[in-house]
């Protein structure tokens, strides 16, 4: 029995601490910028840093709509494919973006307002110009 018991603590001990190292934020395109173009007219200029983000609609109708400094947490899920989201609090917005630089592509997808009752949910994809990568 004490055997079992001492096993038993080993492999929630790893299955802890392996849980524990995936939650922690990932920044593996600091230094990367570009500008992604949605087929509805609308585009943002996008750059990333020092594991947080920045981004500006420079064109369509949330021209000038900007924020910055939002942390950000990111994976590589393929060659030159990553999945990026942040929370901006002050809205409350949740963003997740998809790059696929090998295609210049990029697809979002958002909660918007959530929790409140304007809630709304938006999914959508674009093209990737002016890209700077670095990948970490």
């Amino acid at each position: 029995m004490k055997k079992l018991a001492s096993i038993l603590f080993i492999i929630i001990a790893f299955t802890s601490q392996s849980w524990a190292q995936e939650k922690k934020p990932e920044h593996l395109l600091d230094g990367t910028s570009m500008n992604y173009y949605y087929s509805n007219g609308g585009a943002i200029h996008f750059e990333i840093y020092q594991g947080m983000l920045k981004y500006e609609w420079v064109a369509g109708p949330r021209k000038g709509h900007k924020n910055k400094d939002l942390a950000y947490s990111s994976r590589k899920i393929g060659h030159k494919m990553y999945i990026v989201s942040w929370l901006e609090e002050s809205h409350p917005d949740y963003t997740t973006l998809i790059f696929n630089f090998d295609n210049n592509v990029m697809y979002s997808s958002g909660i918007f307002r959530f929790g409140t009752p304007k809630q709304f949910t938006r999914f959508d994809g674009g093209i990737i110009e002016e890209l700077t990568l670095v990948e970490k």
